[in-house]
């Protein structure tokens, strides 16, 4: 299955219902035998859920990411562009942050990358942990992104100003030991 917005989405909101679903019975598991068997069954469903969005944990997504065969890369930047939440999606943000940064990206890919991580910047809590989007940032940062993150630094809102402020410190960094490597 195609790794699409509305895979994503689905995936998003049923990992949120079965999230409840074991909240709810594990509030109630001390009442009764079948208050406990509820919350054994809630938290079997929950364990038990499969998503094709998964898949992006495999060795084959992987190599697929890195060498840009099949939709495995354009998965990947679906995810990072809707940052979903559900359990784990941060962790799974992060390794295909991580993937993105080591593999050699088209010049449609990059700029595509650089608008994904632009729009992290003013997101709300965000997920993951967003040392992973400042180092993808500072491995396909452009001039042009970089006068881009410059401006976000100069807005009113402290949370989009302080969190271009980092990922700009994170690119300039990296951006002098390559000039120091030359």
């Amino acid at each position: 299955m195609k790794i699409d917005e509305r895979c994503i989405r689905q995936t998003e909101a049923e990992m949120a219902r079965l999230k409840n679903s074991l909240s709810e019975a594990f509030g109630k598991r001390g009442g009764s035998p079948s208050a406990r068997a509820a919350w054994k069954a809630a938290a079997e469903d929950f364990n038990r859920y499969e998503s094709p969005l998964f898949a992006l944990w495999s060795d084959e997504a992987r190599d697929g990411i890195l060498q840009g065969k099949g939709a495995w890369r354009e998965g990947a930047m679906r995810y990072l562009a809707l940052s979903p939440r559900f359990h784990r999606s941060g962790y799974l943000r992060d390794r295909l942050c991580h993937l993105l940064k080591r593999c050699e990206l088209s010049g449609n890919e990059r700029e595509e990358l650089r608008g994904i991580l632009l729009e992290t910047l003013v997101r709300r809590p965000s997920t993951g942990r967003f040392r992973h989007d400042c180092q993808l940032a500072a491995r396909w940062a452009d001039d042009a992104f970089i006068a881009r993150v410059r401006e976000l630094v100069t807005r009113k809102d402290g949370w989009t100003r302080g969190r271009a402020q980092r990922m700009l410190d994170v690119v300039e960094q990296r951006k002098r030991l390559r000039s120091k490597e030359s």
